[in-house]
């Protein structure tokens, strides 16, 4: 049990073994003959979001500008995530169904894809913070800007509205999951690298976890 702990976990490179828009490239640009170079810029556009070198709004932007969706483009994205699941999440499912009312999910990702792959593992939607796409018929147009995962600092916003008076702990692998800890929104950060290290925001933190098995044994000691 996490007992007086809530665990706030990012999604993409975390809880997932790769980033969203990743996948989704891959499924839109499928016949695309600039596929290549589209899906580079997206994927040097996340690096520098995830770094802290641009904010997220402008990533986020920029990456939407080159992709173009529909609905049953996410579902794809959808059934191909849940089999993308990080393993040591897989292993310790058990935990996250027993201690769902303690977890959330915190994500500049978007929740028409998260919610039902973190439902199975007993996250229920309102334990779900994140980005909502805007749509025009079957065509994704946007996301909502009037939510807070799409403003600056929006992690550090969301969980402040939140007032949960336990041990918070942050775990992600960007800098955006570091910066809640570094503005005093958490108590913990713990810099999460089974899937992907990104070396500024490692050197930046205390705490660093392998898998989630190491997460549980840091909690332990905190």
């Amino acid at each position: 049990m996490i007992k007086n702990n809530t665990l706030f976990i990012d999604f993409d490179s975390t809880f997932i073994k790769v980033e969203t828009l990743d996948i989704l490239a891959d499924i839109v640009m499928k016949n695309d003959t600039d596929a290549q170079n589209k899906k580079k810029l997206i994927s040097d556009i996340t690096i520098l979001a995830m770094s802290g070198d641009i904010d997220f709004q402008t990533a986020l932007h920029k990456r939407l500008n080159i992709l173009s969706f529909t609905k049953n483009d996410i579902l794809k994205v959808i059934e191909r995530l849940s089999q993308l699941i990080s393993d040591s999440i897989i292993r310790n499912k058990e935990f996250f169904q027993v201690n769902a009312n303690n977890i959330w999910i915190i994500s500049g990702g978007f929740k028409e894809i998260i919610t039902p792959i973190v439902a199975e593992y007993g996250i229920l939607p309102h334990h779900v913070i994140a980005n909502s796409f805007i749509f025009n018929g079957d065509k994704i147009i946007g996301c909502d800007e009037s939510q807070d995962l799409y403003k600056e600092k929006g992690k550090i916003k969301a969980i402040h509205k939140l007032n949960i008076n336990s041990q918070k702990i942050m775990i992600g692998d960007g800098y955006t999951d570091y910066e809640v800890f570094s503005n005093g929104e958490v108590n913990h950060f713990i810099c999460y690298t089974e899937n992907i290290i990104r070396e500024k925001v490692r050197q930046l933190s205390t705490l660093h976890a392998n898998s989630f098995d190491d997460v549980l044994r840091i909690i332990e000691e905190l």
